[in-house]
């Protein structure tokens, strides 16, 4: 799971991607204008896990960030800027967008300004790309070449959305179509914005863009807080009312945009963790192990997590009838523990 980080200069971007970076800001490798770090998804029931299996390691699911300096506000350059910003951030799975809520050299905040200018650059740039392709397209067509004409009826549907200033995520069928998959577009991906609040500021309301959600962060805060102990922190986090971390919430919000749970499955070996998207059956989630297993699969064994615990051990789960066999069509559950069984 790849999401990727953008905002405007000065927006604090780059503390929001540390604060998200968390333990593994030590680990974080810049290269070219792109900080990444790879980040272990908090999940308290994978250590209860792998003590029910003595498991010999714990592999928690993982996120990874990336911190993406580009100026979309100079002109100059600012073509090559989009281009090198659409080929790091076509593989990400989904946005996070940054704001600042915070006075920096006497200038006030403008998260609503900085919000608009961010959102109708993502809409600029797919434009470009979807009104260059219906012209490859329809040159095409009046050749008499070959073409998809579902290819060409998703692009014009695309072009009405992003004419009205839409996002493409709005359409659903647009989200799952195989052609619109090949495409760099930035306003189909989940869009998590981050107001980065400032200490004294007061958090605000934004006009959110359609199928999007919005977070406070006082990241300056959730940087100093991250150089102290837990106990010291937990003191600070509530005098300042801090209900959660910036890394929890951050790992947790970005798994709601992208819509995932997990499944665990679990050894003398390894206990780990699998992130899917909500609704994959079981023989798609065999594939996230290995397709071999997705290929191969015969039947899952399934035991819901609650279960698991209250009966203490897998062993105990099955002479209590809590172990469940089921097909390649289930749908698998949020804190399943499964086995596949598949023959290759």
């Amino acid at each position: 799971m790849k999401i990727g980080i953008i905002g405007l200069p000065q927006s604090g971007k780059t503390t929001i991607f540390k604060a998200a970076a968390g333990e593994a800001a030590g680990q974080i490798e810049e290269k070219g204008g792109i900080a990444r770090a790879v980040v272990k998804v908090p999940d308290e029931r994978l250590e209860v896990l792998q003590k029910i299996f003595s498991s010999a390691k714990k592999t928690p699911a993982t996120v990874q960030y990336l911190d993406l300096s580009f100026d979309l506000r100079e002109r100059e350059g600012r073509g090559k800027e989009l281009e090198k910003l659409l080929h790091e951030l076509k593989p990400a799975d989904a946005l996070i967008m940054v704001v600042r809520n915070f006075e920096l050299a006497g200038l006030p905040p403008e998260p609503q300004k900085e919000l608009d200018i961010l959102h109708e650059e993502l809409i600029l740039s797919d434009l470009a790309i979807v009104e260059r392709k219906l012209e490859r397209l329809e040159k095409e067509a009046k050749k008499g070449a070959s073409f998809s004409e579902k290819e060409l009826e998703e692009l014009r549907e695309a072009k009405k959305i992003l004419d009205e200033g839409k996002p493409l995520r709005v359409s659903q069928s647009l989200r799952e179509s195989s052609y619109m998959k090949g495409y760099a577009f930035l306003s189909i991906k989940p869009l998590l914005v981050v107001i980065n609040t400032g200490e004294e500021n007061e958090e605000v309301d934004l006009k959110l863009p359609p199928e999007t959600e919005a977070i406070h962060i006082k990241g300056r805060l959730e940087a100093d807080l991250a150089e102290l102990s837990p106990e010291e922190a937990e003191v600070f986090r509530e005098e300042y009312g801090l209900l959660e971390p910036a890394l929890p919430l951050l790992i947790r919000k970005s798994f709601e945009i992208l819509d995932l749970i997990c499944f665990f499955t679990g050894g003398e070996k390894e206990a780990r963790a699998w992130p899917i998207p909500r609704g994959t059956t079981a023989q798609k989630a065999a594939g996230a192990i290995h397709s071999d297993m997705e290929r191969g699969f015969i039947r899952a064994e399934v035991v819901a997590y609650d279960d698991l615990v209250a009966a203490g051990s897998y062993h105990t789960a099955q002479k209590k009838g809590k172990v469940r066999l089921e097909g390649k069509d289930y749908i698998v559950k949020d804190g399943d523990v499964i086995i596949f069984r598949f023959s290759v």
